[in-house]
């Protein structure tokens, strides 16, 4: 995308009415560029009327996220510096690896339309329409892989606390990735990471939100969206802005090293501690009280043999 497209879209929800003198003039551009550049903003889904001696008037932004919109509103330092916007793609996770893997540089943002192969934890399928919020970021922490959860931690801090920014809803995590609304999934979060020994190459924070898609009947008992819950759309490109900001502010907090304050956080956010818990791990089955979090995020559950350390299960309340 061009940055006089992106400057036209700013000029035309910046007046209710703007002539093709005015853009020209502020741009320093020709009127017929102009009329090329509303053209392909047509194509792209805005809605925009002309009228003689009034010029340009924006009806209506597209229904899906668009690099201009993203943009304009974006107000992170160094996340979305970078900024590849997809169609459609099988997973932006996978193609967010490819990139890192020819040197992307941290904080590139990848976002799709609509994924056909999007995934959660243990390749489960993750339903990914249009009119959700799907993309990866890709982070190069200085941390070692012990620590990786602790990304994970930044980002769920990050949707729950966008969410509850721009809605009257009250988020809660479910350890170790779930973002919960009134007990149903509405945001899962998946890192994969690449890395030596004591290194982190690169690491991928995929982040998948419902937002005002629809969700398959089968899965209306277990998961929602926004929408849903709030009976109105809401403005993704407002809600994908708040996320990252608040993103980069905890993954810079943790790369200062203040991971106190990141746990802090996760906590009063959190659904999970002080529940009673069942955790199924690839080894075994912990019953008791999720009592705490431990150094690199594990869960520490309090049970009737004393508290166990779990890296990595699947949780469900009691």
């Amino acid at each position: 995308m061009t940055q006089t497209i992106i400057d036209i879209v700013e000029l035309l929800k910046k007046y209710d009415w703007i002539s093709g003198e005015n853009i020209a003039s502020q741009l320093h551009i020709s009127r017929t560029a102009i009329w090329k550049h509303i053209q392909q903003l047509k194509k792209k889904g805005y809605q925009i009327t002309a009228k003689p001696n009034k010029g340009y008037h924006l009806l209506k932004t597209p229904d899906t996220i668009t690099t201009e919109e993203i943009k304009q509103v974006i107000k992170t330092k160094h996340f979305a510096s970078s900024i590849h916007h997809l169609p459609i793609v099988s997973s932006t996770n996978d193609y967010a690896k490819t990139l890192a893997k020819k040197g992307e540089p941290e904080g590139s943002l990848i976002i799709a339309d609509k994924q056909t192969g999007g995934r959660g934890r243990k390749q489960r399928k993750w339903i990914s329409p249009e009119k959700g919020l799907w993309f990866s970021l890709i982070l190069r922490p200085k941390l070692t892989p012990n620590d990786a959860m602790l990304t994970t931690m930044c980002a769920a801090c990050a949707v729950t606390k966008a969410i509850s920014e721009l809605t009257t809803l009250k988020p809660r995590i479910k350890w170790p990735n779930d973002i919960l609304i009134n007990g149903k999934k509405v945001c899962g979060i998946l890192t994969e990471l690449s890395a030596e020994i004591d290194e982190i190459t690169y690491l991928i924070i995929g982040i998948g939100l419902n937002v005002n898609n629809k969700i398959p009947n089968e899965l209306k008992e277990k998961s929602t969206t926004l929408k849903q819950e709030i009976k109105k759309p809401v403005d993704s490109v407002l809600l994908l802005s708040s996320i990252l900001s608040s993103f980069e502010y905890f993954y810079q907090e943790l790369n200062n090293g203040n991971i106190l304050k990141i746990k802090d956080t996760w906590r009063s956010y959190s659904s999970t501690i002080g529940s009673k818990v069942t955790v199924s791990t690839e080894k075994e089955v912990v019953t008791g009280v999720a009592v705490n979090l431990g150094e690199h995020g594990e869960l520490i559950v309090k049970t009737n043999l004393g508290e166990k350390k779990i890296l990595t299960g699947d949780i469900s309340y009691l």
